[in-house]
């Protein structure tokens, strides 16, 4: 993977957006021997926010500043595959950006010996718009690589904040990477992954960061997984095709893309699924619309899918004319630059830092509710005798936004941000804990009184009072099926799971006591003599009327089922895998290919359609409160329920945003970024919005439920430090940050945490929250 945009910047929000190309073949394309395909199964991307650093990265003394080499170390800027990038002050007072590469990598063989040899290279790097690599050390435990620490904002993080740039600001733009490529070119580097991320904005220009060791983790990706390293959407197709084949030409596309990011907001090859974006790259025309129209040729020029056709760096730059830096600092900009380079000039003056525990160590437990020191330590900068935020002073905790009333510019009014004090407490001890099956995959629902764990192959009920187990889902299968049964998961008082007979599909249903309640045929064998198609998915259930999605050899399908009888009411054909359908009251509302659709519940006539909802590929969700519909994809979107009509709009981002929860006339949901929203429903106002302290982490796609909401708390899974996951607890009314949870001591992948996303299911005031391998009741509302 590619390094994390965790840039050499000022500590805020930064991307990590880079994935393996390597994915699952898709039937709606057609086969190619090396490029990736869309997968039938969404893709998410992940976004880190600044974390305090973990143990395991460098050696900290208790109550004294951590290190790492001769620099102290101040504050997690951002991670990713490739390691951690950490904001650090040096013996002679300079800050710098800290890159420690992960231990995975250092233990391959060969890497320290590239690492090395990529670093001089580095460092041989001048010119105006690199940051100069300062050190690095290929013998320490975990490699390292300073380089000097620029205090101004990424290209995404000023596109996603301050809107995008207008022409001469792209000129400047343009003309600042257009000198920065040839001198690390001329060094003999590939830079391999220039991104928004991995531009930084100044007040006299950009600055190209993260050029200094990709080759070295490159190589050592390919040769562990075959894969390429990168990021989906700024890829030459030669890079993904072979990393190998990446020269500057593959660097030159790359500034192509970043010019359409700065001026629409989105790369040219769109949005959706790590694949869906990578088989457009290799396949489709980029987009240009938004682009101005002067600038159009030169763009299409630089994204030419032949790289031998494309213009080399000083053509780029004769071409872009005279350009003036200042043209960068749109509205808001130089402000925020001002406050980061006060917020730098603190760093360099503070006395040593103090160590802060997330808990006092004597009130840390275990996930088994036994007392030990914990081992996870926030960091957080007191200078002059005051605290101050990440942004506007000095580094606080985990990278809170700085202004209370102020949020980005995401669409919709910004409500109020949360703040808050030096430390995320830590949570209450749990009022139960109890031993839990580990299953791949899983999920954790409620259906009356027991929590059921399941995935695919296995459903396991756990009694709410106490966390015993109470049955084993089991089915008495017809007789025509032969394989084992697929548990679909809890919708309403029932737990579905479907078979399938090859000339028929079922349909079970069981009640919270583990008993058969149904077991209906669904589908059947066609006139053709084909085979049955399955039921995948239960999408939906109101009333007695379940909406079903189907899958077979003639594509994808959606019907609706009468749980009573067992009567399928209607069925139709869907155009692409991303369909999602959502039933309440006597409404089905049914998102196809990027059509958004109301039908009869019981006889599947069309209501209204509004075409152009979202883009094919993005994996939207569907929520309402009987009279406003929410289509959670890259945005917000809202719609009245009764004919369509579009209401508002709000969150947009160039990521996939969560699932939406709707409660009490509020829908909450949370960005790739990791910034937790409380939207009005009525007009789609943003009520409150509050960064997460610690990296926010969903299932991914379809499979993305949102927060867990009750009626006065909502809980967030996330990735905390050491990659060690958690969950946080926030306030509905304000978003104000409860409590977190941790396992103290953990590690990634050991019993008190693993690498599972925690499971969080809410039955009133207690949050029932699963690891790997333990189930905890939790009194979710503690302050």
């Amino acid at each position: 993977m590619a390094a994390p945009d965790a840039t050499p910047s000022a500590p805020s929000p930064a991307p990590t957006s880079a994935h393996s190309t390597r994915t699952a073949g898709h039937p709606s394309h057609p086969s190619h021997p090396t490029v990736p395909h869309p997968p039938a199964t969404p893709t998410r991307q992940f976004t880190a926010v600044p974390q305090p650093p973990g143990p395991a990265a460098h050696q900290q003394g208790r109550g004294g500043p951590a290190r790492i080499g001769p620099y102290e170390v101040f504050q997690l800027l951002g991670e990713g595959g490739m390691g951690r990038v950490f904001l650090a002050r040096s013996p002679g007072s300079r800050l710098v950006a800290l890159k420690v590469i992960r231990p995975e990598y250092a233990e391959t063989p060969n890497f320290r010996g590239r690492f090395r040899r990529e670093a001089e290279s580095a460092r041989r790097v001048s010119g105006f718009f690199t940051p100069p690599v300062l050190d690095a050390d290929a013998d320490a435990p975990q490699p390292w690589l300073a380089t000097a620490y620029v205090p101004a904002p990424s290209l995404h993080d000023v596109v996603r904040t301050f809107g995008v740039l207008p022409e001469a600001g792209l000129r400047a733009l343009g003309a600042g990477l257009a000198e920065a490529l040839p001198a690390i070119h001329d060094a003999g580097i590939v830079h391999r992954d220039l991104k928004p991320g991995n531009v930084l904005i100044t007040e006299d220009g950009p600055r190209v960061i993260d050029f200094g060791i990709s080759r070295a983790v490159d190589a050592t990706q390919v040769t562990r997984t075959g894969a390429v390293m990168g990021t989906p959407g700024f890829m030459a197709p030669e890079q993904i095709m072979s990393s190998r084949e990446a020269g500057p030409a593959a660097d030159i596309f790359s500034l192509g893309c970043v010019l359409v990011y700065a001026a629409t907001g989105q790369g040219p090859f769109g949005t959706g699924g790590t694949a869906e974006i990578l088989y457009r790259a290799v396949h489709h025309p980029p987009l240009l619309d938004g682009v101005p129209a002067a600038l159009g040729p030169l763009v299409g020029a630089c994204l030419d899918k032949d790289p031998g056709r494309r213009p080399p760096a000083a053509a780029v730059l004769a071409a872009l004319g005279d350009s003036d830096p200042a043209a960068l600092l749109i509205e808001g900009l130089r402000e925020d630059l001002a406050r980061r380079q006060a917020h730098a000039a603190v760093l360099v003056s503070a006395p040593p830092v103090p160590m802060a525990s997330l808990a006092p160590p004597d009130d840390a437990y275990t996930d088994g509710g036994s007392r030990r020191p914990s081992r996870r330590r926030f960091l957080w900068i007191a200078a002059a005798g005051t605290t101050v935020a990440a942004g506007g002073g000095a580094a606080a905790l985990a990278g809170w936004r700085e202004e209370p009333g102020k949020a980005p510019a995401r669409g919709g009014s910004s409500g109020t941000t949360g703040r808050p004090a030096a430390k995320v407490p830590a949570g209450p001890r749990p009022r139960w804990s109890a031993p839990l099956t580990k299953l791949e995959s899983a999920r954790l629902q409620l259906l009356g009184d027991v929590l059921v764990h399941w995935e695919q192959r296995r459903a396991i009920a756990y009694d709410t009072a106490t966390g015993k187990e109470r049955w084993t889902g089991s089915l008495r299968l017809p007789s025509d099926v032969s394989g084992d049964p697929k548990w679909l998961g809890v919708r309403g008082s029932t737990l579905f799971a479907s078979a399938w007979g090859g000339e028929q599909g079922y349909l079970f249903g069981v009640d919270c006591r583990g008993k058969q309640k149904f077991a209906h045929t669904v589908t059947e064998q066609g006139a053709d003599g084909g085979f049955a198609d399955f039921a995948e998915s239960v999408l939906s259930v109101t009333g007695s009327v379940a909406i079903v999605g189907t899958g077979g050899n003639q594509g994808y399908g959606v019907l609706a089922v009468d749980l009573g009888s067992g009567e399928v009411l209607w069925s139709r054909r869907v155009k692409g895998s991303d369909f999602q359908a959502y039933a309440e009251g006597s409404r089905c509302f049914l998102q196809d290919n990027g059509t958004l659709r109301c039908l009869s519940l019981r006889s599947g006539s069309e209501r209204w359609k509004v075409p152009g909802v979202i883009k094919p590929g993005a994996y939207p969700h569907l929520s309402s409160d009987g009279e406003t519909l929410l289509v959670t994809s890259t945005k917000a979107q809202a719609f009245r329920a009764a004919d369509g009509k579009k209401l508002w709009t709000a969150v947009n981002e160039t990521t996939t945003i969560s699932a939406a929860r709707i409660r009490d006339g509020r829908a909450y949901l949370y960005d790739g970024p990791g910034t937790v929203f409380a939207l009005d429903m009525r007009g789609g106002k943003q009520v409150w919005h509050t960064a997460s302290p610690v990296r926010l982490t969903t299932t991914g796609g379809a499979q993305d439920q949102g927060p867990s909401v009750s009626s006065s708390v909502l809980a967030v899974a996330t990735w905390a430090t050491g990659d060690v996951p958690g969950f946080v607890v926030l306030r509905a009314r304000d978003g104000k940050p409860l409590w977190a949870h941790q396992p103290s001591g953990g590690k990634a992948g050991d019993a008190s945490g693993g690498k599972t996303v925690w499971l969080l299911q809410f039955d009133g005031s207690t949050l029932f929250a699963a690891s790997e391998t333990t189930l905890h009741a939790f009194r979710s509302d503690t302050t």
